[in-house]
C-alpha cells in the first residue's frame, strides 16, 4: 500500500501502517475460536435433533392406526416411508425458513443494531446470504435425519397389528 501511495504522491514521503486485528496474527486464534463455536453448535444441534426424534417417535406410535388404515387402502411401504419422512423434512424446513426470516428482520433493524452496538451506523451491514443458506440446509438435514427412524417404524407396520391397536 505504501508503494501505491508513493507512486500517487511523487516527491512526498509516505508511510502506511496496518491497525486491525490481522496485524497481530489474530487470524490463527480466530480459526480456533471458530472451531470451538462450531463444535458447540454441532453438540447443540445433535441434542435438539434427539429431542425432535423423541417427539416424532411418540407421535408415530400414536398415529400407528392411521398408518395401518392407509396401508389397508393400498399404500405401499415406500409411499408410507416417503410421506412420514417428508412430514419431518417439511416441518423443519418451514421452521428454518421462519428462523432465517426472523434473523434477517433483526439484523436489518437499524434501531435495534444501534442500541446493541451503542453507536450510529452510517451504512447497514448486508445480511450474509451464506448464513441463511447454511441455516436452511442444516434445518433440512436435521429434519431428514430425525425423520428416518419414525419413517422406518411406520413403513414396517403390519396392517393387522396396526388396526388392532
Amino acid at each position: 500500500f505504501s508503494q501505491q501511495m508513493q507512486a500517487e504522491l511523487p516527491g512526498l514521503t509516505v508511510d502506511a501502517h496496518r491497525e486491525d486485528y490481522l496485524m497481530w496474527g489474530a487470524d490463527e486464534s480466530l480459526k480456533k475460536l471458530t472451531m470451538v463455536v462450531a463444535g458447540i453448535a454441532i453438540i447443540i444441534l445433535l441434542l435438539g435433533s434427539l429431542s425432535l426424534l423423541n417427539v416424532a417417535m411418540v407421535t408415530m406410535k400414536q398415529r400407528i392406526r392411521e398408518v395401518g388404515i392407509r396401508r389397508s387402502f393400498g399404500a405401499t411401504t415406500g409411499r408410507v416411508f416417503f410421506s412420514v419422512m417428508m412430514e419431518s423434512v417439511v416441518a423443519t424446513a418451514v421452521a428454518g425458513g421462519i428462523g432465517v426470516l426472523i434473523s434477517v428482520a433483526l439484523v436489518s433493524n437499524e434501531t435495534l443494531l444501534n442500541m446493541v452496538m451503542a453507536t450510529e451506523l452510517d451504512q447497514m451491514p448486508a445480511f450474509p446470504i451464506g448464513a441463511a443458506l447454511l441455516g436452511m440446509g442444516v434445518s433440512i438435514a436435521v429434519g431428514a435425519l430425525t425423520g428416518v427412524l419414525p419413517a422406518l417404524v411406520a413403513a414396517r407396520v403390519k396392517i393387522v397389528d396396526a388396526i388392532r391397536v
